[in-house]
């Protein structure tokens, strides 16, 4: 039997994905939602505030085999019995109801080797890609929010095709799980990125069929309903807010070592460098305040490292600075990271923070701040001009890599949806905010972007949310129960400050405690399953399959409560 939790065709809800704007002018569905907030009158004709949602994801699955993939434990430390040094071991699915143990250092290995498909996806290997040699992966112009980004069978398509996305000609769920036996689980982390102004999110399914498929010899002796499938009722979640983007629960914080690197090049006003300074010291000021912190930080520009301010327990402040020069940005990686080795506390995670403009461009010189001395084997900078070179922009990735090896760099790229200054218009050069997502940071959750420096302050939240926030479960319980709720009414109301009291399953989705998702932050929803082992044959060739969604609207007059269901 199939079981239709809501009457959402499937082309709607992958409409939903692409983000669903209402307003009291009226309503509108697609990737692109025009809402009456801000109305202005240029040339006679009404410009209101837009609202465009995207969408990524990837999924992983303990039984991998199953789509074709190889055993994803081979040569790991991955263990179902509770090891003897669980200090050293992360828990999964969900570390309160572990399934399987994995050691620390193989952590990343198992989740590549358990992943069995992501959007985008441009090798087909199951794992996300950012970038390829051939491809680079802009969310706000390539990501999913119409049907054809679903079907993986179509020319250029970014999801994964595999037995578990495309079967008999057909499209499969997002989610579709069938042939799960006691003891399997997965995960499931969505990605969305609001690519205008700030929005009010819910979290929906649709299209969820329930099935039985037949009755095999063991379910037909202890299934009592036949034609009632058990798989979801048995079927164990978490839900969480999956703040660094790893697939991996995480609710505890410790002590945070961060130096904070401020861009003064010429490419900034003084005001704009002024304004850089600002939101700096309000992100170390936060930082102190709302965690076990210490906060040092640097500047960077004409052709020097400077205003250098150890690790402390009071915060950094920068005052009194100008704009000039040239961009040298790996001196102040390495500086940075060289107070991090020298000073920072030995169980503390450590963080840069990068706030730029730009791409690198600087001189092959030494560089000194704080007492530490870098730059003497730079062959990769070109002062001549402002162009930013291959040779630096490489020169710098390199470095960066070799930080992230001992600590997170997570970076702020002001208009960075352009060319590096000078590749204008050049084939094969990236884009300033993929080179800095990519080579830089490293990880998309690490990531930031603004329009302007002002708005940095916009995004800083979200940064102290990644350096120092514990990630929040939002709900347990039964794979049914999820799908009612999120098939109910709007579905979930979403939140975006890890730190009010709002509570997405019993508040009310206009309570004044629930914050608002920004535009420019890379924000991700996990989904955790398993089936426990002791449950019995009842659920033997069931399946379950849903889509997930999301309905946005816009912040600015809206309160969050959205359109009447």
């Amino acid at each position: 039997m199939n079981d239709d939790y809501t009457t959402l065709s499937r082309r709607q809800m992958l409409a939903a994905l692409g983000g669903v704007g209402l307003a009291s002018a009226g309503a509108g569905l697609g990737t692109s939602a025009y809402l009456n907030d801000t109305e202005s009158f240029d040339a006679n004709t009404v410009t209101a505030g837009r609202l465009d949602l995207k969408v990524d994801w990837e999924e992983h699955y303990s039984f991998p085999q199953l789509y074709g993939f190889d055993d994803p434990t081979v040569g790991l430390d991955v263990t179902r019995t509770e090891p003897t040094e669980p200090s050293a071991y992360v828990g999964l699915p969900d570390p309160e109801n572990p399934m399987v143990w994995v050691r620390e250092d193989d952590l990343a290995a198992y989740m590549d080797a358990t992943a069995i498909e992501s959007f985008p996806d441009p090798d087909g290997d199951g794992a996300q890609e950012m970038s390829t040699e051939d491809f680079e992966y802009v969310p706000c112009e390539d990501g999913a929010d119409t049907g054809v980004h679903f079907d993986p069978s179509v020319e250029g398509a970014l999801r994964t095709r595999n037995a578990g996305t495309y079967a008999d000609g057909e499209v499969k769920p997002l989610v579709s799980l069938e042939d799960v036996k006691p003891g399997d689980f997965g995960e499931f982390t969505l990605s969305f990125h609001l690519c205008d102004n700030p929005g009010y999110v819910w979290l929906q399914a649709a299209n969820v069929t329930e099935s039985e498929n037949g009755l095999t010899e063991p379910e037909s002796e202890v299934d009592e309903t036949p034609e009632t499938p058990e798989l979801a009722e048995q079927i164990q979640t978490a839900w969480w807010y999956d703040i660094d983007g790893n697939n991996v629960i995480d609710e505890s914080v410790g002590e945070v070592d961060v130096m904070i690197a401020v861009d003064t090049s010429g490419s900034l006003s003084d005001d704009q460098v002024g304004e850089l300074a600002d939101a700096a010291n309000t992100l170390a000021s936060d930082l102190v305040a709302d965690a076990d912190a210490r906060v040092g930080g640097l500047t960077f520009g004409g052709d020097d490292v400077g205003n250098f301010t150890a690790l402390a327990d009071s915060p950094v402040t920068f005052s009194g600075l100008s704009a000039g020069g040239n961009t040298p940005m790996p001196a102040a990686l390495e500086i940075a990271a060289a107070e991090l080795d020298a000073n920072a506390r030995p169980d503390a995670e450590t963080f840069v923070v990068l706030l730029t403009d730009g791409g690198p461009n600087y001189a092959n010189k030494t560089y000194a701040a704080g007492g530490f001395t870098v730059g003497g084997d730079y062959t990769g900078g070109d002062p001549g001009d402002s162009e930013i070179d291959d040779s630096e922009m490489d020169e710098t990735a390199a470095i960066a890599a070799d930080i992230r090896e001992d600590h997170h760099i997570l970076a702020v790229g002001i208009n960075d949806n352009r060319a590096p200054t000078g590749r204008e218009g050049e084939p094969g050069v990236p884009l300033l905010s993929t080179y800095l997502r990519d080579q830089i940071a490293g990880t998309m959750a690490n990531y930031f972007s603004t329009t302007d420096p002002a708005a940095v302050t916009n995004v800083l939240d979200a940064i102290l949310d990644v350096i120092a926030t514990p990630e929040e479960v939002f709900r347990r319980g039964t794979l049914a129960d999820d799908l009612a709720a999120l098939s109910s009414g709007n579905g979930i109301p979403l939140d975006a400050g890890r730190s009010t009291a709002f509570d997405e399953l019993a508040d009310a989705p206009d309570d004044p405690a629930r914050q608002c998702f920004q535009a420019g932050v890379n924000y991700f929803v996990g989904f955790a399953w398993w089936l426990p082992a002791d449950v019995g044959n009842e659920v033997q060739s069931d399946g379950v399959g849903f889509d997930f969604g999301f309905y946005a609207e816009q912040c600015r007059n809206n309160d969050g409560s959205g359109p009447a269901a």
